[in-house]
């Protein structure tokens, strides 16, 4: 569901909060090839990442990835493949 889940799900005992993350150059290299962009609109990616941590923010009184609001984070750097069979392992 996006960075808010945790805060939307909060009251919740039956949910898995997996966080996804990335470096900033597989992040950024993702984005721009999925969006057919060169990389001039990497600030784009920036400024997206700046909007949702306001918005959750706002919404859910929440500072950005918070370790303890999620049972499992993952740099997808590992890949797909390798992000899919941890959390599936995880569960």
């Amino acid at each position: 569901m996006g960075r808010g889940a945790p805060g939307f799900f909060r009251d919740r005992n039956d949910t898995f909060d997996v966080f996804l993350y990335a470096p900033r150059e597989e992040k950024i290299g993702r984005r721009l090839v999925a969006n057919d962009k060169n990389e001039s609109d990497a600030a784009l990616v920036e400024a997206v990442n700046c909007e949702t941590s306001v918005s959750v923010k706002h919404y859910f009184g929440v500072d950005g990835p918070t370790r303890s609001t999620y049972d499992l984070m993952i740099n997808i750097a590992i890949g797909e493949d390798n992000a899919i069979s941890t959390i599936l392992h995880a569960m």
